[in-house]
């Protein structure tokens, strides 16, 4: 048993990560058998992906984006919208930077 426990904004997330993935497989006309075949799961686990059950792996909800030719869509933790973690940095950057001396050229 975990002890985490999602939050609402994960369970929304995974919601509708699921509900994309149930709109892409009916737009391909493929049954959940069928999908859990390509992705190599059982036909459950594909209806608790499209469920949005935050339990299963993320590497499942990524394969079946990837049967889905989706993979290109799929965007996480991309270091350019992670604005607080550019600020910390900003603020870590030195204030001015100097050329260190060459000490064997020091007379």
């Amino acid at each position: 048993m975990s002890l985490y426990a999602p939050s609402s904004k994960t369970r929304s997330f995974f919601l509708q990560v699921g509900r994309n993935l149930r709109i892409a497989r009916k737009r391909r006309k493929k049954t959940i058998v069928e999908v859990a075949e390509m992705v190599g799961v059982s036909p459950a686990t594909i209806k608790r992906v499209e469920g949005g059950e935050p339990s299963v792996k993320f590497g499942i909800y990524y394969a079946i984006a990837e049967v889905f030719q989706l993979e290109d869509t799929v965007r996480f933790a991309e270091p350019e919208l992670d604005t607080i973690g550019m600020t910390l940095e900003k603020q870590r950057m030195p204030k001015r930077i100097r050329n260190k001396k060459d000490k064997r050229l020091d007379f």
